[in-house]
């Protein structure tokens, strides 16, 4: 069990960029709906978990201006954890700043981005990665300007096999 910041940063053996507040603290509400939670940083610019995910933000900018990045994954070691709600955050907040930012739904097994942005998920990443789709044509616009988004699409038979090939790789 991890149980402070400082162990955190010494199992991983990398620095913590920040911290982001559950969003039903946050607000003085429960937030229940997806969509809603997951688009909270950009409704309420003034919360709190809004202030954290820039806070993230400057962090992973002041880090990228000493070793280049172009692609970064939110993950976790379980379901549940808020992956979706922290990687939708962060491209919100990525956007905000004037950066041109793609999210892409690779949560092969519940996709949720496209919900959050009323997309449909008949394609997708998983369509482009099959070969039935081309990825111009499945990314579509949000309602957040410079945030572009690449749903899941229809989820594949082998999910891992599929997102550790070179295909994926290549796509990026």
């Amino acid at each position: 069990t991890i149980k402070s910041p400082e162990v955190a940063e010494e199992l991983v053996g990398a620095p913590l960029l920040g911290v982001v507040p559950m969003l039903s603290q946050a607000k003085h509400h429960l937030i229940s709906d997806a969509p809603d939670r997951d688009l909270a940083v950009f409704r309420d610019p003034t919360s709190l978990a809004a202030e954290a995910c820039r806070s993230i933000r400057t962090n992973m900018l002041f880090i990228s201006a000493q070793k280049e990045f172009a692609v970064f994954s939110v993950t976790s070691p379980g379901p549940q954890d808020g992956k979706t709600t922290v990687a939708i955050s962060l491209a919100v907040t990525m956007a905000q700043s004037g950066g041109r930012v793609l999210l892409i739904d690779t949560d092969m097994r519940k996709p949720r981005v496209h919900k959050s942005f009323g997309l449909k998920s008949d394609k997708g990443i998983s369509s482009v990665m099959a070969g039935d789709a081309q990825l111009k044509d499945v990314i579509s616009k949000s309602e957040v300007p410079n945030l572009d988004v690449l749903p899941c699409g229809p989820m594949p038979p082998n999910p891992a096999e599929l997102l550790s090939s070179h295909r994926l790789a290549d796509l990026f």
